[in-house]
């Protein structure tokens, strides 16, 4: 088993040198630059990149050495997206059980569930996404058969295991609707498992000697689930919690407070009516702009909530499009700049919010020192129409090529013949 971890260790250490290696120097000339940093939008504007990471940003930049050089005239550059809220990875088909791997049935493994070891960084999803601007994902399981879902990832979109930024970003749980489902049917019961197993996991790791084999001490949790919950105590690891209904939102808050913990609200379709209780508490929230129709937990959501958590001070963060779409969270970040939200505001959402969210360094800038997660493109980022013109993973250049693309140009022509339609 030492042998085994030795290997894969290095198997990883291996693979990022070779990414690291294989990025290339770029010089982004006369571009829009949305920098997602307080200086905001940035005019005429050139970006060099050298060894993966963003080393100038300024005017009439020049570059020692050999680099490519861009045009960027009349084109935007932004950080590479990501969605804070995806399956990515985790299903291919929904409709095919066997390749759905987000959720455990396992009535004794809840909150330590952790969902990288399944993660597909060759599914077909990872390029399409990409070559759509989208360069990182937060990957969140599904809730099986406990209110706790388990842990989240971070991951970059590669191709390879390096891909793995962090196997635990968040714990998920679910309260509202879907909690209450977990629960036996009531907010109720949801609410009462959700705070005796943070206390009862804040007991065991102050008590641990005296859980031994044979005690009789009862807990509401498996051992490995209170674990699980360490980091969330410890206020190292968020817990990302749905819920759209405004009370709850609020008994959610109180729980937290309770606890001493970092929440994430997750959802949010009420949450603007109590937004100054979030940016007070300084709890972000995950939402999909676009999923504005009204539920039975959400009557009193609108296409300007984004607009008013913003205005109230609260920290957005986006998401949208499924995991086959993940990259639509773009087209849902410009429909809330249609209802008043401030257009920088969107691209932090897409961008710097979800890094610091969940602790991804390095990352979710267009300024000195950063990764080089860059996307150029040839029109406005947030307008439906536009398209990335190059996409740079730590400096690497990613071909904008998918399964997708390579269906529609082998069947562009019927007649003649027709290429290998997807390979690896």
């Amino acid at each position: 088993m030492r042998l085994i971890k030795s290997s894969l260790a290095l198997s990883l250490l291996a693979s990022l040198f070779t990414f690291q290696a294989n990025a290339e120097n770029y010089l982004i000339k006369n571009a829009t630059v949305h920098t997602a940093t307080a200086k905001g939008t940035l005019k005429n504007v050139d970006v060099l990149v050298q060894n993966g990471r963003i080393v100038k940003v300024g005017q009439e930049l020049a570059v020692a050495g050999k680099a490519t050089v861009v045009d960027g005239t009349g084109k935007h550059v932004t950080p590479g997206l990501i969605n804070a809220a995806t399956r990515m990875g985790l299903v291919e088909i929904s409709a095919v059980a066997n390749t759905v791997d987000a959720s455990t049935k396992l009535e004794n493994m809840g909150a330590s569930f952790n969902i990288s070891p399944a993660i597909n960084f060759r599914s077909t999803l990872i390029p399409q996404n990409r070559i759509n601007g989208l360069t990182r994902a937060i990957v969140l399981p599904g809730n099986g058969k406990s209110i706790f879902a388990g842990q989240g990832a971070a991951i970059k979109l590669t191709d390879t295991l390096e891909g793995l930024l962090s196997d635990n970003v968040a714990q998920v749980a679910a309260y509202g609707e879907s909690g209450a489902g977990q629960a036996g049917g009531s907010r109720a019961s949801a609410m009462k498992q959700l705070d005796q197993a943070l206390s009862d996991a804040d007991y065991y790791r102050k008590n641990q000697t005296r859980f031994m084999p044979g005690t009789d001490f009862k807990l509401s949790q498996s051992t490995n689930d209170l674990k699980a919950l360490f980091p969330v105590l410890d206020r190292k690891t968020p817990l990302v919690i749905s819920a759209h209904r405004a009370d709850d939102i609020q008994r959610l808050i109180a729980l937290a407070n309770k606890h001493n913990i970092k929440i994430v609200i997750s959802g949010g379709g009420e949450a603007w009516l109590v937004a100054d209780d979030l940016a007070k508490a300084k709890v972000p929230v995950i939402m999909d702009p676009m999923q504005n129709l009204p539920r039975f937990e959400s009557l009193a959501v609108r296409l300007d909530g984004a607009a008013k958590l913003y205005r109230a001070g609260v920290k957005l963060l986006f998401t949208g499009g499924g995991s086959h779409n993940g990259y639509l969270v773009r087209q849902s970040a410009g429909n809330a700049v249609a209802y008043g939200l401030p257009a920088e505001a969107a691209i932090e959402a897409m961008t710097i919010n979800t890094a610091e969210v969940f602790g991804i360094t390095n990352y979710g800038q267009i300024r000195v020192g950063m990764d080089a997660d860059i996307v150029l493109w040839d029109g406005d980022p947030l307008d439906v129409t536009s398209n990335p013109d190059l996409v740079l993973i730590q400096g690497k250049n990613i071909p904008l090529v998918s399964r997708a693309t390579r269906l529609r140009d082998r069947y562009w022509e019927l007649k003649g013949n027709h290429e290998q339609a997807y390979q690896y």
